[in-house]
């Protein structure tokens, strides 16, 4: 029987990504930090928006960590955006890693990027010194035209590229690892945006998200303890 190789390069397959969302994205240029610029779109679009958390890259540094915000344009059909931060300050611990400190380390407070044309950064990327990521998604048979038609109305704001992740990753060298990251960032925010949302229905029923057995009348059988709430009017957008 063949002997497996050792350390054979792992492969992760692309095909389904878009499947089941139609995904849009965009790099942009702008002097505020990611409070105050999350804070400007909410205002100028004219729809709530929350922190949810961060990408973490912990291959790189366990305090890597980059914040998102999350805006919904349509909950019933999933038409959300997420504001990410393509840099943050970088640990003054990474430059230990430079073969020479003096020249190459971090002397002074330098930013990480997650896509940059060149020094520290996780994804070499053909547009340098973006300062976020726009992540719009929506369900398949939603068309995003008219919401990606909004966000170049952003004023103060620099618009670097635009365009789908695969038309994107084609357009770099490394397409299928510029693909494979967006693809994470993808999925690792939708899995945040899907966190807060429940914890904000949470929240709305007291913390109580099953049906006590003494509501019932009448049972022929026991009502499992853990029986959970799943209406979707719960989850309808505020009138």
């Amino acid at each position: 029987m063949p002997q497996k190789k050792k350390n054979a390069p792992q492969i992760i397959s692309l095909d389904a990504f878009g499947s089941a969302k139609n995904y849009w994205l965009c790099w942009i240029q702008s002097p505020l930090p990611p409070f105050s610029f999350a804070n400007k779109v909410r205002k100028e679009l004219r729809h709530p928006c929350a922190y949810i958390g961060g990408i973490s890259l912990e291959d790189i540094h366990p305090n890597l960590q980059f914040p998102m915000y999350y805006m919904s344009f349509n909950q019933e059909f999933d038409i959300n955006l997420v504001i990410l931060a393509n840099h943050v300050t970088a640990p003054m611990e990474m430059s230990l890693s430079q073969e020479n400190p003096l020249f190459g380390g971090l002397l002074f407070e330098d930013d990480y990027y997650l896509f940059n044309k060149q020094g520290l950064t996780k994804i070499q990327f053909s547009y340098p010194q973006a300062d976020y990521l726009l992540l719009l998604s929506a369900d398949k048979q939603v068309d995003l035209e008219d919401y990606i038609g909004m966000l170049p109305q952003l004023s103060d704001t620099k618009f670097l590229c635009q365009d789908t992740p695969q038309n994107i990753a084609e357009s770099q060298k490394k397409s299928k690892l510029v693909l494979d990251f967006l693809q994470y960032l993808y999925y690792e925010s939708e899995a945040s945006v899907n966190e807060y949302l429940r914890k904000k229905l949470f929240r709305k029923l007291h913390n109580k998200m099953s049906v006590s057995e003494n509501n019932y009348e009448r049972l022929r059988f026991p009502v499992e303890a853990n029986r959970m709430i799943t209406s979707g009017l719960l989850r309808r957008e505020e009138v």
